[in-house]
């Protein structure tokens, strides 16, 4: 069973009836093993295009990368309430990327509902042990239209180091002192400090664009940042979860050089992602997440009917279910009773979100209607 925060809600239309969901994926329906067979990023497979390089952005330069592959893209099975998830094996050299992507963010976006101009992206990242050998960065990227190397814009983002665990916000910015450019942003209390994540644990993470206004918003467990970016009018073109080569930071006293990367590691795991078409920005929303009530549900998928219960015998009061595009498919009110069945044999097939209401607070899961 797959778990989705409470924060959902406000993406999918319970507060904000004309928030759209452009493209979601959690890798159920995806087979174990490798996404794809290409590394150009030319041909799809599994609706997926995949691009691995021993290089940076240049052909030509000098590198001490040599695993670039299909292979590096890989879904495995994580079990423990995620089951499949996406594997990213990094570069192991000095230089190197990855990026996976889907097709049709651009057509989907411009169909968008009038006023949506927020694009927001949430994703589930396993943080994996700290330290090893390898400096891989793991993340998210949303993506303008360019392929120019030079004008290449990331309009929002993360950037997760997998041997320190700093988790980093990127976007395209620009000031009086910073010349127009993708920058990392520091994520800390104070402002200016590294937010290092837990070890080994599963953390939501959030951005938002707004294309009005280039605002960037990232927001997580324990962090809110934003800062006004410097692609206004600038459409998305892609999401891509992305790996890169890394490297860890030259001290400067004493002075010592950065250490270059020259291990590869497939730390920094993902899982249930979703993108959003919205007009709410990640500022102001409410954290709910610590009201949520861990509930299973099962079967999930399911063909007739589904299961909701809680370890803690919270009573449920009531359940709605939603599809994809934030409309009420089903709701059905309970007498405060703690383990409850629903028929769901009328439903289409495909995914929807469950809102499960309880005396004691929300949850919000994703079913699959078999």
């Amino acid at each position: 069973m797959k778990k989705l925060l409470l924060l959902m809600l406000i993406l999918v239309g319970f507060q904000n009836a004309s928030a759209q969901i452009l493209q979601t994926e959690n890798f159920d329906s995806l087979p174990i093993g490798a996404v794809g067979i290409d590394a150009t990023g030319t041909i799809p497979t599994n609706n997926y295009y995949t691009l691995s390089t021993n290089y940076d952005l240049d052909p030509l330069a000098s590198t001490t990368g040599t695993n670039a592959s299909p292979e590096n893209f890989q879904i495995i099975d994580y079990g423990e309430g995620h089951g499949t998830v996406l594997q990213i094996e990094g570069t192991n050299g000095d230089k190197g990327r990855r990026n996976m992507w889907q097709d049709g963010l651009a057509n989907q976006w411009a169909f968008r509902d009038a006023g949506n101009d927020i694009i927001r992206v949430e994703f589930d990242l396993f943080t994996g042990p700290t330290g090893g050998d390898s400096n891989n960065t793991k993340g998210m990227y949303i993506y303008d239209s360019n392929t120019t190397a030079s004008a290449l814009k990331i309009l929002g983002g993360f950037v997760f180091n997998t041997k320190t665990l700093v988790l980093t916000g990127i976007g395209y910015y620009t000031s009086a002192t910073a010349p127009i450019g993708n920058y990392g942003f520091f994520l800390g209390t104070p402002n200016g400090t590294n937010l290092v994540l837990q070890p080994n644990v599963w953390v939501r993470l959030y951005v938002t664009f707004d294309k009005s206004s280039g605002q960037i918003v990232w927001k997580g467990p324990g962090f809110l940042g934003q800062v006004t970016g410097a692609a206004v009018n600038v459409d998305p073109d892609k999401i891509a979860f992305i790996s890169r080569s890394g490297s860890a930071a030259a001290v400067v006293t004493p002075p010592t050089p950065a250490i270059v990367n020259a291990a590869a590691t497939t730390a920094g795991l993902f899982d249930n992602i979703i993108v959003t078409a919205t007009n709410l920005s990640l500022l102001g929303v409410e954290e709910i997440a610590n009201n949520q009530i861990d509930y299973s549900v099962y079967p999930n998928p399911a063909n007739s009917t589904i299961s909701v219960s809680n370890q803690e015998s919270n009573p449920i009061n009531t359940i709605t279910i939603f599809d994809i595009n934030g409309r009420i498919v089903k709701s059905q009110t309970f007498d405060s009773i703690a383990t409850i069945e629903m028929n769901v044999s009328e439903l289409s097939k495909g995914m929807y979100l469950m809102k499960i209401t309880s005396e004691n607070g929300t949850s919000i899961q994703k079913i699959i209607k078999n």
